[in-house]
Parts: C-alpha cells; structure tokens; sequence
C-alpha cells in the first residue's frame, strides 16, 4: 500500500493537505522539486500541500527515491527484479511505480535496473459512473461492441474501463469479462478495485499470452484489455474477433488524427465498432466524443 512506501510525511502532506481523490501522479527526481500532478494540473508539493513556488517545494533526494523503492520491495530489491527490468512496480493498492535509472544489459537483454534516479508514481482512483454517459452507445440489445478508449496518457483511459466492467455488473449484464491485467492498474495486483462480480482477471500477463490463454481457459464472451502498443498486441485483438470475443481496450493517442496515423491502425479499424475519445480538458475523463466504426460522432459533450 501506498501508506507503507512514501514514508510518513509524504503519505500525510498527500492525505491530509489537499484532497487525495484527485491526486493523479507524484513524480520524484533526485535534487529536484517534487511535483503532484492534481485534476491533471502540476503543482509542486511542499510541506503544507500544493504550491507554485519552487522555493516552497519538497527537494527530492536520491535517498529519498531509494527508500521508497526499498519499502516497495518489501525490503529486498533483489526480489523486484524482473520488474526493475520492465521499469515499473505495482503496489497491492494498484499503485504503479515507473522507476528511471540506469539499465544494466548484457548480450542485447536487460539484466536489471539500478543507480535510480527518479520515480513516477501513478495513483488510480475509482471514479463511479464515469462511463455512465458513453455506456449506452457501447451496449445495446445485441451486446457489447468492440471499443475503443482514446486518450493521451493520465487521460482516464484506466478508469474508463475499470467503471465500464462495473457497470455491466451493476445491471446484471452476465457477460463472462476477462480482464488482461498487463501492469495490474486495472484491477489493482490482488485484484483490490473493484471490477463487479462477473470478471476474471489475467495479471502480469503480456496480450499475446494472456488473450489465447485466457479464451482457452476462461470462455471469455468479452476481453477488457489497457494500452495497445505493438504489433503482438494488434494481433491478440484480432485474434480475439475471430473467436467471436468482444474487446474493450485503450490506446494512446490524443485525437482521431492521431489514431488513424498510428502504426498497426490499419489492421485494427475494421475491427472496432466504436471509439471513445477522452481528454484533460475538464480533469482526466472528460468525454470529447463517441464515434461510430467509420467515425462519425454519435454523440459529444461541452
């Protein structure tokens, strides 16, 4: 849990001096001010709360970045290794922690992550109902659609879908939902936020294992998935369609035009049926629009 690797001032400067809920990142650097990202603003984190002045603001150390990796490590760095290799720890709370430093590699392979230098910390949040205003574009009377969740990174894409599985639970839509957990953001490492009573959930797994495993094991009717990236992850939605799986998934990127441009697009636009397109405009979430499978808008918020 967040409380038991901050340490106690930080956990308590973020508890207690602003409103936690939307707190949506903490970036340390070593000698440099600490910066709380708050509704999708930066702010620097001094000692009584969120400040705009540098002068006022907490200094990272390189021994305070250490300790927090240590604690995250249950005190053994050892133990996180084929973690430090992907670049990032996730809490028990669904915390993730991005760790830079210096990669350590041997004949092409990453061996290990050390001299750290600065973490992000990702802080997700359940925010009910953030999906509510989109849901009935993306289930009808034939089912779930294949969709799309568009966004920039810290955007909301996460708790999108996190509320979107919720929902379904919520209404008793019975649908068997595997949830592809890659970094354990979505359901949290112990499967700690909630997700509804109709999920399975797949952690730690890459898409390619996780999608033909899971619809052997699992007889999935719809696959939840985070973050498309490469070529392996287009191929694992599609080949989810030819299972006749639904897919409910995210992506980077901060509009259509940059969607359409994206390489793989190509092969995944006959496959989706609806696109969600989030922004910051309004905090991370802001719905700018829900689009059909050619693109047209079927609905916009202001």
């Amino acid at each position: 849990m967040l409380s038991d690797v901050l340490g106690e001032k930080l956990y308590l400067i973020i508890t207690t001096k602003f409103n936690f809920g939307f707190l949506n990142e903490l970036r340390l650097r070593v000698n440099k001010p600490i910066v709380a990202f708050v509704k999708g603003q930066a702010y620097f984190l001094g000692n009584n709360g969120l400040v705009t002045s540098e002068e006022n603001a907490i200094i990272a150390t390189k021994q305070m970045i250490e300790d927090i990796i240590f604690r995250a490590s249950e005190f053994s760095v050892y133990s996180i290794n084929e973690e430090l290799k992907k670049g990032f720890i996730v809490l028990k709370g669904g915390e993730r922690l991005g760790i830079s430093g210096t990669l350590v590699c041997e004949n092409g392979q990453v061996k290990t992550l050390n001299n750290f230098t600065s973490i992000n910390i990702r802080i997700p949040h359940e925010i009910k109902n953030c999906s509510l205003d989109a849901f009935s574009f993306l289930v009808d009377e034939d089912g779930v659609k294949n969709t799309l969740i568009i966004s920039p990174p810290g955007a909301g894409k996460t708790t999108f879908i996190r509320d979107f599985v919720n929902q379904l639970s919520i209404r008793n839509l019975s649908y068997n939902v595997l949830i592809i957990d890659e970094r354990g953001e979505i359901a949290g490492d112990n499967c700690e936020l909630s997700v509804g009573k109709f999920a399975d959930v797949l952690s730690f797994s890459d898409k390619k294992t996780g999608f033909m495993q899971g619809i052997r094991a699992m007889n999935p009717h719809i696959i939840v998935t985070d973050e498309i990236g490469g070529e392996e992850d287009v191929k694992a939605v599609k080949y989810a369609g030819n299972c006749g799986v639904k897919v409910i998934a995210t992506i980077h990127a901060g509009s259509l035009e940059e969607l359409k441009a994206k390489d793989g697009f190509t092969d995944l636009k006959n496959t989706f049926e609806r696109y969600v397109l989030l922004s910051k405009r309004n905090g991370p979430g802001t719905i700018e629009g829900v689009y059909s499978e050619n693109f047209s808008r079927l609905a916009i918020w202001r």
